[in-house]
């Protein structure tokens, strides 16, 4: 007689609730493996784009002073805008076209005005147009800004980047025809005065922005030794709903700004510029403007308000700094070495302040009625 040996008990259901877990495992190796990717991704770009600079230490020597105003011509003056945000990056489709910023701009009595979207470049005919992008996408808004690239290019370090790479980042700005800038500092305190300290490359700091005013950052710079500029800018996303209204904009285009908290806001736009000398307004002008610190810096405190006028500032054969205006300030300061305010002449269209040799740069900042200006540092130098 045979004997029947039953086989092994299977629990097919038991099995299939098994699968699932399995699954689950199987989407959390997919996802471990991606960030494994993007980990190792990142250490190779900042390990290998990296760049060092040899910074200067000690204040600005020599006998010879160097003004950025002393080749001033025309009793004009051109408003340049040099960073503003449309509705041209996949991203940010509801913002503002290129043609309303330009529109609303030159109502507003602006020359020339440049578009810097993130991470790529607005292309017009217009050979006066002035180019430039945003970089950078991390969460801590440590972004660059360039005017007058000849390109775009990616941002390798989406998730963190070090000081060397930042310095790698504004050497091929530079390389590409760019002024480079550095924006919004006091955002998230994306850039310490101390890192500004420790890292090259860039020409400008933007220390009159919607989102925090520091002149004094330039003084940490300068008394360095480094020609470092001042800059003033709107960083416009979205225009004012006195602007806004009259846009024939799409109905979707509405619906999202409105959802966005985006209508209604007063606004930063018209407020703070550069203003270069008279005929300075297309891309070449403005970039050699940019380039000898030939500008200055304005913020106004109201919008409406009339522009405050800027002045003529030359520099005798005796050291001598002479200031003249065809406005009446409230005060003139020169300010020197580490932010030390040298002399302050109250209600005046004119003032005189003769170098020391102690100093070793001198800055101005003109208080109007409607705003404030600021120059860029007439300093010392060997050459």
């Amino acid at each position: 007689m045979l004997f029947n040996v039953p086989g092994p008990i299977v629990d097919t259901g038991r099995q299939t609730e098994q699968r699932p877990s399995l699954w689950k495992y199987r989407y959390l190796l997919v996802l471990l493996s991606l960030l494994g990717i993007l980990v190792v991704y990142q250490l190779a770009v900042i390990l290998l784009l990296r760049k060092s600079f040899v910074l200067s230490t000690s204040p600005f020597q020599g006998t010879t002073l160097i003004n950025p105003y002393q080749n001033w011509k025309g009793d004009g003056q051109e408003k340049i805008s040099l960073h503003a945000h449309s509705d041209e990056v996949w991203f940010t489709p509801e913002r503002h076209t290129v043609d309303e910023i330009q529109s609303e701009y030159k109502r507003e009595g602006f020359s020339n005005i440049a578009i810097t979207d993130y991470g790529q470049i607005s292309e017009r005919e217009n050979s006066g147009f002035i180019r430039g992008f945003e970089w950078g996408q991390n969460l801590k808004k440590r972004h660059l800004l360039t005017i007058g690239i000849k390109k775009s290019f990616y941002d390798y370090f989406p998730v963190y980047a070090t000081r060397e790479n930042l310095n790698w980042v504004m050497d091929r700005m530079k390389k590409l025809g760019g002024y480079v800038i550095i924006p919004h500092p006091k955002l998230f305190d994306s850039f310490s005065r101390e890192e500004m300290s420790s890292i090259g490359g860039f020409q400008a700091v933007e220390v009159y922005s919607p989102f925090g005013d520091d002149p004094k950052i330039l003084d940490t710079l300068l008394s360095q030794g480094r020609n470092v500029h001042c800059m003033a800018s709107d960083d416009l996303h979205y225009f004012p709903e006195a602007s806004i209204k009259h846009f024939d904009q799409p109905t979707w285009k509405n619906i999202i700004q409105t959802l966005g908290n985006q209508r209604g806001r007063k606004g930063e736009s018209f407020l703070r510029y550069i203003v270069t000398a008279e005929g300075m307004k297309d891309q070449t002008s403005v970039l050699a403007s940019l380039e000898s610190g030939s500008f200055y810096c304005v913020k106004k405190f109201f919008q409406g308000a009339e522009d405050p006028k800027v002045p003529k500032v030359q520099v005798t054969k005796k050291n001598t700094i002479q200031l003249n205006s065809k406005e009446r300030y409230l005060e003139i300061r020169f300010i020197g070495q580490m932010g030390e305010v040298l002399q302050v002449n109250p209600d005046t269209n004119n003032a005189e302040y003769t170098f020391k040799e102690t100093d070793s740069y001198v800055r101005l900042e003109m208080i109007a009625l409607t705003g404030s200006i600021l120059s860029n540092a007439i300093y010392r130098n060997n050459n």
